[in-house]
């Protein structure tokens, strides 16, 4: 079953490795991402830095939309999806076909043209189209960064 896919730049850090998937009891972390996919060193960093009871697979994101829809349908494995934008998020979302019903969004770092919703979420125009894509498509959206913190929609934050 897919437990969340969770928007952050950062993809595995602290939060994700021991906030995240202990408060959802995964057993895999699926990271969907081109870049990580292609450069081994990126993907060792990643490898280092989950727990060592949580299996990790990288993924590109073209082919990950049939991999979402079968972890869907998994008894065994309970997954937290990763991506590192909105851009990427939406595409799985189109590419897996509704089985993403929610959505975090965790870690988008300021840059210039975007905008502060929170300390550590910044967003430009085409990252509110994605997400408001997202919402049009079900998915239920939530910005925190860890499981303790308080839910905020869209609407909250804009």
């Amino acid at each position: 079953m897919i437990s969340l896919l969770r928007i952050d730049d950062r993809l595995i850090h602290g939060q994700v490795a021991y906030g995240w998937t202990s408060a959802l009891g995964v057993n895999v972390i699926l990271v969907v991402n081109d870049e990580a996919k292609n450069d081994q060193m990126k993907a060792m960093a990643l490898n280092l830095a989950k727990p060592s009871n949580v299996k990790l697979y990288i993924r590109g994101v073209q082919e990950s939309g049939e991999i979402v829809q079968k972890f869907s349908q998994s008894q065994k494995s309970k997954v937290l999806v990763l991506v590192k934008n909105t851009s990427d998020a939406v595409e799985l979302a189109r590419l897996s076909e509704g089985v993403i019903n929610e959505v975090n969004v965790g870690g988008l770092r300021y840059s210039e043209g975007k905008r502060k919703l929170t300390d550590l979420v910044a967003v430009d125009d085409q990252d509110l189209a994605n997400l408001k894509e997202m919402e049009e498509m079900g998915i239920d959206l939530e910005f925190r960064m860890l499981p303790r913190d308080k839910k905020k929609g869209l609407k909250d934050m804009i």
